[in-house]
């Protein structure tokens, strides 16, 4: 795995019609893969700075439209998290990431992120939060990265060491070189306190966990990744060009880069659909009907071949053995048939999502399906 990662651094309702489509694809019906995720990668935005790492804020609203447009689902990290625990996420799930803490994130990025409603997480050097403009790029400052934080519920941030971005004299990146003299617990030491005052410096500018990292130039070791685990990271990110599924190891989840000037927003898709992994075989996740409506603040009562759910004020009929349903007067076509399993009535979650008109999840651990909260400003 790790010389993989090496190798790789080189190198609402949409219409009650007679099919219905998976809720939330906007504009395009098309499912391009299912319980896996396209994690993006971003660095620099900026009008005039140039760099393999650097788009313009045009080309950036542009690509995340254009995925919008395609039925993309743009999730947050705390999604992203428990999909990697076992819970479910959207079709066509991404991830929006950026690396390094620059202040274009707040100044350029961000604004379009807000516009669009599209969660992102971006991973800070904190040892640049004592002096933002000094850096060669200018950095976020403190205030920035807690307003946006406490502003919205979709714009977290994450560590990306507090003092090791940077190369060796020998070349080695700092996270999993060794310094002059330094034996292995000195290394060991200097990864896992270095890791303790990241986490330590971004802990007062958000409300939520501080658990994930991403690897300075996509760069770990299993002695390096150890380390950070143990100061407390559960999720750390690398650049390994791949879908992110939860069978991955969680502290080598891999990412596509989407900051390059070159990655058109057709190229972007395109990246994407190279890279999804083949799920032959898969089933669509099943859930107890009438449980899930009781848990949606509902109700549900079985009748000869059929399940009447209510929620609020709607009325929907299941029809069993059939991929059919009601609401209110209006018949659906389900894209999986309702069926009665050891005695319950099942029906696909993303059926249910769609025809109630709510973005759903369902969590294994603890066995509930609740509606997606969706991205917001406070």
């Amino acid at each position: 795995m790790y010389k993989r990662i090496a190798i790789s651094i080189l190198v609402s309702l949409i219409g009650l019609t007679l099919l219905l489509t998976p809720l939330q694809a906007k504009r395009s019906g098309d499912i391009y893969y299912q319980d896996q995720v396209a994690v993006l990668m971003y660095h620099h935005v900026h009008e005039k700075d140039t760099s393999s790492s650097t788009i313009t804020s045009s080309l950036f609203q542009n690509q995340l439209q254009s995925l919008l447009s395609k039925g993309y689902h743009f999730i947050s990290l705390e999604e992203f998290k428990q999909y990697m625990e076992g819970a479910t996420v959207p079709s066509n799930a991404v991830l929006v990431t950026f690396d390094d803490g620059y202040q274009s994130f707040y100044t350029a990025a961000y604004p379009i992120l807000k516009s669009l409603r599209i969660p992102a997480v971006n991973f800070v050097i904190t040892n640049d939060l004592t002096n933002p403009l000094g850096s060669y790029i200018p950095s976020m400052s403190k205030e920035q990265i807690s307003e946006m934080t406490h502003a919205t519920n979709f714009i977290d941030i994450g560590c990306h060491t507090n003092n090791l971005h940077h190369k060796l004299p020998n070349g080695e990146a700092a996270l999993v070189g060794r310094l002059d003299a330094e034996n292995d617990d000195d290394y060991k030491q200097r990864v896992y306190k270095d890791t303790q005052a990241c986490i330590g410096k971004l802990a007062g500018l958000t409300d939520k966990p501080l658990d994930a990292l991403a690897y300075p130039f996509g760069i770990t070791s299993p002695a390096a990744t150890e380390q950070v685990a143990k100061a407390g990271i559960r999720y750390a990110f690398t650049i390994s060009p791949e879908m992110a599924t939860r069978s991955a190891d969680h502290l080598l989840i891999p990412r596509i880069n989407a900051g390059s000037p070159g990655i058109t927003p057709e190229l972007l898709h395109r990246s994407i659909q190279r890279r999804v992994l083949a799920q032959p075989g898969s089933a669509p996740l099943r859930v107890d009907a009438a449980a899930a409506a009781a848990q949606l603040g509902g109700s549900a009562n079985a009748e000869g071949g059929e399940l009447r759910l209510r929620l609020g004020q709607e009325a929907f009929t299941l029809q069993v053995n059939a991929k059919a349903a009601t609401r209110g007067n209006a018949r659906v076509t389900l894209r999986q048939p309702v069926l009665r399993e050891h005695g319950l009535v099942t029906i696909a979650l993303d059926d249910l999502g769609a025809l109630i008109g709510q973005p759903l999840v369902y969590t294994p651990a603890t066995g509930k399906v609740a509606v997606r909260v969706p991205p917001s400003v406070k």
